[in-house]
């Protein structure tokens, strides 16, 4: 193996190690009792790395803690992206008992447009949490959803501007520009650090979709939201926000062969082993300097390191 890719998964090792030191004897996560809603990540973290006891545990409690009637989780105020995190977690272990109700209360999100907000309550829809849903409705098997929430998110490649990417629509699907809403948000093209998650994610779906049904029509708008990626700034795949975007690139070398794609994600991987803290976690140079920022950046990029392994391993 690529002596790279064997750093990689030694790094997320080391990130899941971190972790681990914070749960807590009765299998809970919640280390200070002031944050409620820190957990979503770890059972897919946890799972990937073999860490199957520690993750059970974990999902036990929340099923007798947390898990409530309609499939939301207390304390996570209907937060749909948080709940897709979890949700991918459970199935993927095989939690049918928790993945099945969450997955219930996801799908009882999209509105009729296929997109769906990123907390229950929104007045609107966003990319963030509609095509990580959508992903996880082809985990359950549920291809008509994701392809609602696919349609939703081809709607956003019809950009009004050449140096931005808004990601946000009304909830009948109409995008959301600065022109209509001072605060509709977007992806500056011109300026670092952004949130490249917004279009990393419809990449990733447009991936799966293709993997999926084997049309290539997903590949083609993959490709479209890949140069997206590639007209933002330099640091595109070399900055906390670039996660999402590691993993999309590594189903797109997949998938289409494309060696730009593979470079991107090894650029993610190479960033995260220079700038992993001692203890195992990350903070990118402007978040707060607070254990929940070292955590939650340990359990998602552990995810990505390992699935970059995977992925580009397995190819080499």
């Amino acid at each position: 193996m690529d002596p790279r890719l064997k750093a990689f998964r030694a790094a997320g090792e080391k990130a899941v190690r971190f972790q681990l030191q914070h749960q807590q004897p009765d299998g809970s996560f919640i280390w200070d009792d002031s944050i409620r809603d820190a957990y979503h990540k770890q059972p897919y973290s946890w799972g990937i790395s073999g860490y199957l006891p520690e993750a059970h545990r974990l999902l036990n409690w929340v099923k007798a803690n947390t898990l409530q009637e309609d499939g939301s989780l207390r304390d996570y105020n209907g937060d749909v992206y948080k709940l897709s995190w979890f949700f991918q977690g459970c199935h993927r272990l095989g939690r049918f008992d928790l993945s099945h109700p969450v997955m219930g209360f996801l799908m009882a999100q999209q509105k009729e447009c296929g997109g769906l907000p990123h907390f229950a309550a929104d007045d609107r829809l966003r990319s963030l949490a509609t095509a990580w849903t959508g992903i996880s409705a082809l985990y359950f098997g549920r291809l008509d959803v994701a392809e609602r929430a696919a349609g939703w998110c081809l709607g956003l490649l019809d950009q009004p501007e050449e140096d931005r990417f808004y990601f946000q629509t009304t909830l009948d699907g109409e995008l959301l520009t600065t022109a209509m809403d001072e605060n509709a948000e977007f992806v500056d093209f011109n300026e670092v650090e952004q949130a490249y998650w917004e279009i990393a994610l419809p990449w990733m779906l447009m991936g799966r979709l293709y993997q999926a049904t084997g049309d290539r029509v997903w590949v083609d708008h993959a490709n479209r939201f890949f140069e997206y990626q590639f007209a933002c700034a330099a640091d595109n795949f070399t900055c906390t926000g670039s996660g999402k975007s590691s993993l999309a690139a590594s189903i797109h070398f997949l998938n289409t062969g494309d060696a730009r794609a593979r470079d991107g994600a090894i650029a993610f991987g190479e960033y995260l082993l220079a700038t992993q803290y001692p203890e195992g976690g990350w903070r990118g140079p402007t978040e707060p300097d607070t254990l929940l920022i070292y955590i939650d950046h340990a359990a998602e990029y552990n995810v990505w390191l390992q699935e970059i392994v995977g992925l580009l391993g397995s190819i080499e």
